[in-house]
């Protein structure tokens, strides 16, 4: 009886052991694919920044442009509308209409592109996942 005993609390020794390795590799496992995660998400914000800087510069000198474009077609207009201040009223709503289609277009885009690519870090989550249920429910995956 003393023997069934004392290999009883052996049996949960290594039981207890085999849990806490269990427990430290999915600790593991866990941290790693948040670091892959937050790993992608740096990646996917530092292009998304990149993008921005060169949309917002790009969009500083065409709104320049533009603004130019409304200056000159303002003086052209002058021979068939006398009134300048009409000549100005007609080329500010000209250019709000285009400003605004321009950062519609600009937003749609940047509301598209900057959805970040999970598809390797989900993957390889459902797989770790579906690695420990196997680990789990089936002994002969524990053994090393």
């Amino acid at each position: 009886m003393a023997t069934q005993i004392q290999d009883s609390s052996q049996g949960n020794g290594r039981v207890g052991e085999l849990l806490s390795r269990i427990t430290d590799d999915v600790k593991t496992i866990a941290r790693g694919e948040i670091d892959l995660v937050r790993g992608e998400l740096e990646k996917t914000a530092k292009t998304a920044g990149v993008e921005a800087a060169v949309i917002l510069l790009g969009g500083i000198v065409a709104l320049i442009g533009l603004g130019m474009l409304c200056v000159t077609v303002v003086v052209a207009l002058a021979p068939v509308i006398s009134s300048l201040a009409l000549r100005l009223l007609i080329m500010a709503a000209v250019y709000l209409v285009l400003g605004g289609a321009v950062a519609a277009s600009v937003g749609a885009r940047l509301k598209r592109d900057v959805v970040p690519d999970l598809k390797v870090a989900s993957y390889e989550g459902r797989s770790t996942i579906a690695g420990v249920r196997a680990a789990i429910t089936q002994p002969e995956y524990m053994q090393h």
